[in-house]
């Protein structure tokens, strides 16, 4: 009993105890808490103290800073203003010396043209240069008074078939009552004014044009009419229907466009026509809309026999004319394809004016239509009234006004006939320069080799006066030249030299003086023949003798040293010297072939490929700009022998395959050897062959024939080459 009554009594104890503890433990975390806030709040005001500090001392600097900078502008501003008067004393100087520049040229130039006259290398060149200036002037004068070029300035009219073709008006799907419109067209036309340029037979045309594309909208209901009514009398049902027909509703619509055409065209030089196209951008400036029609009333009953008509009660007419003021419509941006030929009439008519005539069709291909929906807009044209109304108590608006036509389209059209005067502005031509008075007579002979083109020196030219008597005789100098100031009149000349053949006389005639020194070849007389060449002609797939025609030229040159034809037996000789020769091999119905001839004392065996499709040739002595596609001017020859090959066999085709070496990327060497085969087929069409004669192709690296570690072996490779890819049928005619 006594350890209950202990349990009991420390039980209690306990539960005195612990809410104490826990007031205790309380307190102190207040106490605790309220020490970190100070804490806290001091250390942000410490904190707060050295920003503001740190503000101050930012502050001080900053302004320590700007007075600085105001002193060193000040400064500046200083130097600046000491430099300035530094260069206006520098240019005042410089003035006062270029004054003084000025006289002392003056006074060298009063010098100067008290000097002994200038040699005739100098008179000439001065000459010549004041010449060639002027030249150059009247030559760009007298292109510039000779352009074939015309402003004009115009005025035009065009009358016509218009429409606005109209789509996307959506009445079927208002209230069910089966309304479709059909565009019906009308009269439309304009006036312009403008500018064109004609530029040799090329035309553009630009201005201000006001267009009128006018348009008649029919409109058309069901056969049975619409029923929008019933009506009845007390205790009968609703059974008497009010129908309404629609007849000739016309929705008629004029719009007014202000557009700017740009057109460009050509006028023909040996027949009087003329043509241009392009398009005209414009901007509605009018739109106005009035609807005309009939509409018919008719009641019908289910307990009368017939219909009623003509009755003039129960709201009953027939016929009823519908008729409104006009409303407007507003157009937008119309952006027209234009299309125009016709005649010009100068050759009829002879005056300043220009006149043209010509059929034109103008049609937009954009959305004319700016549409904004008016106040109290309806679904249909005819919105018929709602019950508890009069049946004639109706509205009518314009077709292209009612919610119906928010997504509709108008693309205006207009085609007819247009006749334009236009009138050519003045023209302002350059002055011609007037050459200077030429010097005193002289007279230069130039004595050159005529087979090497080089000057010879020491050349004995006797020149006689043939009305004196007189004769002089000069050696030319090391550049092959003699000058001399001679009297006027006429002259003889010759000319000696060892080695040479003397050459014939010439009478020159001195009037002014010669700018062009008088040209003399002098023939070289040749060495002693050693050698005989022999050459035999062969086909390249028989190996039977033919006959051809060789021209031999010198490596490098196209001057024909000997040309002759082979015999039956397809032998040819000729005399020659050692060297290296090209010889040049054409016959008839056989592919034209260059062979390289290294002569000493041999005999040459030549082949030539007869002419059939599927031979393979390369193109000989063409060359090309390094990694590029241009074609050297010393590729000439081979372009015409092979132009003249073409056009003398118009049923040959040809596939033109370019080659490249290894060197540089795949890709790169494709490109290159299309570009280059194309080249050669550009080349081939300015001369006259048809393109569609010649197809290319390139290979880049992909078919060499030779090797590409070699510098000779990447040469071999770098070619181009043509197959014959069709004769069709035709005799084969070879003229090189």
């Amino acid at each position: 009993m006594k350890r209950i009554i202990y349990i009991l009594l420390l039980a209690m104890g306990m539960a005195t105890v612990a809410p104490m503890v826990s007031i205790v433990e309380n307190t102190a975390s207040a106490v605790y808490a309220a020490d970190a806030r100070a804490k806290a709040q001091a250390q942000r005001e410490k904190e707060r103290a050295k920003r503001q500090k740190e503000r101050e001392k930012a502050k001080a600097k900053a302004a320590k800073e700007r007075e600085k900078a105001a002193a060193q502008k000040k400064k500046e501003q200083a130097k600046a203003a000491a430099q300035k008067k530094k260069d206006r004393d520098r240019a005042k100087a410089q003035q006062a010396k270029a004054k003084s520049n000025t006289k002392a040229q003056a006074n060298a130039k009063t010098k100067a043209s008290s000097k002994p006259q200038l040699t005739a290398a100098e008179e000439k060149a001065a000459y010549m240069a004041q010449v060639a200036a002027i030249d150059k002037a009247n030559a760009k004068a007298q292109a510039y008074n000779e352009r074939d070029i015309a402003h004009r300035l115009g005025f035009w009219g065009l009358v016509g078939y218009s429409n606005l073709f109209t789509s996307g008006i959506r009445y079927e799907e208002a209230v069910g009552l089966g309304f479709k419109n059909k565009d019906k067209g009308f009269v439309g036309g304009g006036l312009g004014i403008g500018y064109q340029l004609r530029y040799k037979q090329f035309l553009f045309t630009t201005g201000l044009e006001f267009t009128s594309y006018n348009s008649i909208m029919g409109l058309s209901n069901t056969p049975e009419g619409h029923v929008m009514r019933t009506f009845g009398m007390n205790p009968y049902p609703n059974t008497m229907k009010y129908t309404y027909d629609f007849s000739s509703v016309n929705d008629q619509i004029v719009s007014g466009f202000a557009q700017i055409p740009l057109l460009f065209g050509m006028e023909l030089k040996k027949v009087p026509l003329f043509w241009q196209a392009g398009v005209k951008v414009g901007m509605g400036v009018m739109g106005i809309s009035k609807l005309k029609g009939n509409m018919t009333t008719t009641i019908k009953d289910e307990e009368l026999i017939v219909d009623l008509e003509k009755m003039y009660s129960h709201a009953l007419v027939t016929d009823e004319k519908l008729s409104r003021p006009s409303s407007s419509v507003k157009f937008g941006i119309n952006v027209a394809a234009s299309a125009e030929i016709g005649m010009y009439l100068d050759p009829w008519i002879k005056s300043s004016a220009k006149v043209r005539v010509s059929l034109f069709a103008d049609y937009g291909f954009l959305n004319a239509l700016s549409y904004k929906a008016p106040a109290g807009a309806q679904d249909l044209p005819m919105q018929l009234a709602v019950p508890g109304e009069s049946p004639l108590d109706f509205k009518i608006n314009s077709a292209l006004q009612t919610t119906s036509a928010a997504d509709a389209k108008v693309n205006p059209f207009l085609v007819g006939a247009k006749i334009a005067v236009w009138f050519d502005l003045p023209r302002k031509n350059k002055q011609l320069r007037e050459y200077p008075k030429a010097p005193t007579p002289r007279m230069g002979v130039y004595m050159y080799d005529e087979n090497s083109a080089l000057a010879l020196g020491g050349v004995a030219v006797e020149i006689t006066n043939t009305e004196t008597g007189k004769t002089m005789q000069k050696n030319t100098n090391r550049q092959g030249i003699l000058q001399g100031r001679f009297a006027p009149g006429t002259y003889r000349i010759s000319a000696t030299k060892n080695g040479y053949y003397p050459s014939d006389t010439i009478l020159k005639t001195v009037e002014v003086f010669d700018f062009d020194t008088l040209r003399l070849p002098l023939e070289r007389i040749p060495a002693p023949i050693i050698y005989t060449l022999c050459m035999n002609i062969y086909d390249a797939e028989t190996k039977t003798p033919i006959e051809a025609t060789v021209r031999l030229t010198a490596q490098q040159d196209t001057v024909a040293l000997y040309t002759a034809q082979s015999s039956d037996d397809g032998f040819i000789e000729t005399p020659l010297t050692e060297g290296t020769y090209i010889a040049h091999l054409t016959g008839q119905g056989y592919m034209p072939k260059d062979d390289t001839l290294h002569f000493v004392r041999d005999t040459f065996d030549l082949y030539m490929q007869h002419i059939k499709e599927g031979i393979k040739v390369k193109i000989e002595n063409l060359f090309f700009a390094t990694n590029k596609t241009y074609i050297l001017p010393q590729s000439e020859q081979a372009m015409s022998d092979l132009a003249n090959f073409l056009t003398e066999n118009q049923g040959v085709t040809i596939h033109i395959t370019g080659h490249t070496d290894a060197v540089g990327t795949d890709e790169a060497n494709q490109i290159l050897s299309e570009g280059r085969a194309n080249a050669v087929k550009a080349d081939l069409v300015k001369r006259g062959i048809a393109a569609e004669r010649i197809t290319t192709e390139g290979k880049g690296e992909k078919e060499p024939v030779a090797n590409n570690d070699t510098e000779e072996g990447r040469a071999l490779n770098r070619r181009v080459e043509f197959t014959i890819t069709g004769t069709a049928g035709e005799d084969i005619e070879q003229v090189f």
